[in-house]
């Protein structure tokens, strides 16, 4: 029979002799059974909890094409210690014809899958072993207030002890200093590469995910996993263990995620010496974090997605802002001046040629007119006026039954004459039962006041009408409503609207091709072009059927 060998060991600090003295105890099983060798694979350095290994998934491609009868390993747990990956592997070798021989596992006899169950669980659950371990461990270290391993930007280790690192501290401080004047993390940032200062991953020996210079995510982080320079305790001195921790998954060991332990977990101890932040630097960027987070929240609250109202600079003021993308570039088309929309990459630095300018208005006119014709369809009218008589009749109807407020009356009535007669000085009990129905009563009676609203009909007898004024000025009312929660509707309905310059017009388009509008141009002696969107005449078109709209805008030519 033909025979492959696989050998393999979990991580960087073991021996990579330990690859051949392997694939040695592999060749003497192979003699021992009289197998024929024909190829070798070995995996260093990764967990058997993942199949993502190169040398396994070669042997496996390997196998896919019956190159070999038999794979043979040390043990079992060389080749897996994930359960869920073993059962489905050795499922489709036994399809395949392959059978796996170790010193613990051949699957040439009757009792194989009962062994491979037994030795697929003890290889996963001693995985699981090493973890519950080496945890155990760490946390016994915590406890004595020794090092636990983890590197932090501002502290070197001497003689197993973390010390403060002189230049890198006086970095720290300005970062948070900066912060709390007001700066950005992508200011922050931007300033620290422009000068040139290694970025703390600079010279660490990272396997994955390594990248030269500062990132604003390790200056911002997550302040509630404590993540991220603003976020790291050890700065005012507090070490912190066991604030998070990681649960591998159960299909691919090299998944993980990390979960927020609760705070009774944690195991903390102060160490002055290890300082670098004065305390009023820390409470001030905590203030300052504390007060970006509840303007998120209250952006989230109005609409905005999280990501949009993390931005917390000067908000749009135009409808289409960051809904326009130039065609040439892909960057946004922002305002230039006062009236007109502009790439950005052309206005900041140049560095598109796209000189281009279109008019807002004109923009905002073409591209809400399709949507002004759907709002003014006869179903749309309808369903408008059916929808605000729906909610007028629901007030209506929603008034307080006239024998709870009489109940309500009647229990503050004989709260009162207790009272009069001087029962209640000694029972405080009922003195707050009286306050708590007069609170009631009053609510009911404020219920019923709002509730006692006309019928529909009376109340707004012209409802198509006033809809029909809103949706023709739609810009307008839009602008009056709500400019951010406009434009968060205006992006679903749309999605990004691409710019695309022409000799003679320009085309605004979506790709789901919902949308398409087109402007005349109108070209002056200056290289910039703009569009006029007033003083000529508008031609519009729709095609409801295919669920597409489309406009064109004709415009007297002028120059700039």
């Amino acid at each position: 029979m033909r025979a492959t060998l696989y050998a393999r060991y979990s991580t960087d600090r073991q021996s990579e002799s330990s690859i051949e003295d392997q694939l040695r105890v592999c060749r003497q099983l192979s003699d021992r059974h009289g197998f024929e060798v024909v190829s070798q694979f070995h995996d260093a350095a990764i967990s058997g909890g993942t199949a993502h290994r190169p040398g396994y998934q070669a042997m496996l491609a390997a196998a896919r094409t019956r190159s070999m009868d038999v794979i043979i390993a040390e043990d079992a747990s060389r080749l897996w210690r994930n359960s869920a990956e073993q059962a489905q592997r050795l499922a489709e070798l036994r399809d395949l014809g392959i059978h796996v021989v170790t010193h613990d596992l051949d699957t040439r006899q009757e009792s194989a899958v009962l062994m491979g169950a037994i030795t697929g669980a003890m290889a996963e659950h001693y995985r699981q072993e090493i973890g519950r371990r080496t945890r155990r461990g760490l946390e016994g270290l915590a406890r004595q207030a020794k090092p636990t391993g983890g590197r932090a930007y501002g502290y070197r280790v001497c003689d197993g002890q973390r010390e403060i690192d002189p230049e890198q501290a006086e970095i720290v401080r300005e970062i948070f200093g900066r912060y709390a004047a007001g700066w950005s993390a992508i200011r922050i940032v931007a300033d620290l590469n422009s000068r040139g200062i290694p970025s703390p991953g600079s010279t660490w020996n990272r396997t994955r995910g390594r990248r030269r210079g500062w990132m604003a995510s390790a200056i911002s982080g997550n302040p509630e996993e404590g993540i991220g320079i603003l976020n790291n305790d050890l700065y005012r001195g507090d070490i912190v263990w066991n604030r998070c921790r990681w649960i591998r998954s159960a299909v691919d060991g090299k998944k993980r995620r990390r979960v927020l332990n609760a705070r009774s977990q944690w195991v903390v101890h102060h160490d002055e010496r290890l300082r670098i932040v004065p305390e009023d630097l820390w409470l001030a960027v905590r203030g300052r974090q504390s007060d970006r987070s509840a303007l998120i929240g209250e952006r989230v609250r109005r609409g905005l997605s999280k990501s949009s109202a993390k931005s917390v600079g000067r908000q749009p003021r135009y409808l289409f802002s960051g809904l326009l993308k130039c065609r040439c570039c892909g960057s946004n088309y922002v305002i230039a001046g006062a009236k007109h929309y502009a790439c950005a990459s052309y206005v900041n630095g140049k560095a598109c040629s796209n000189s281009v300018r279109v008019r807002r208005d004109a923009v905002e006119e073409a591209l809400l007119t399709g949507i002004r014709d759907e709002l003014l369809s006869a179903e749309s009218v309808r369903e408008a006026c059916r929808r605000v008589r729906l909610r007028l009749l629901q007030m209506a109807t929603s008034a307080v039954p006239i024998e709870r407020i009489r109940k309500a009356e009647a229990e503050v009535a004989n709260l009162t004459e207790a009272l009069a007669t001087g029962a209640l000085r000694a029972s405080p009990a009922l003195a707050a039962r009286f306050e708590a129905a007069e609170r009631q009563l009053s609510e009911l009676r404020a219920r019923e006041s709002r509730a006692s609203t006309p019928a529909p009909s009376t109340l707004l007898p012209n409802i198509a009408n006033r809809y029909r004024r809103l949706a023709r000025d739609l810009a307008h009312s839009l602008q009056k409503a709500d400019v951010d929660r406009a434009r968060i509707e205006l992006g679903r309905l749309l999605g990004p609207i691409k710019v695309e310059p022409g000799d003679t017009e320009i085309r605004l388009y979506n790709e789901q091709g919902r949308l398409e509008a087109a402007l005349l141009r109108a070209v002056g002696s200056d290289t910039t072009a703009s569009f006029c969107g007033s003083g000529g005449p508008l031609r519009y078109f729709q095609t409801v059927g295919g669920g597409r709209l489309a406009a064109a805008l004709a415009a007297r030519s002028s120059p700039r």
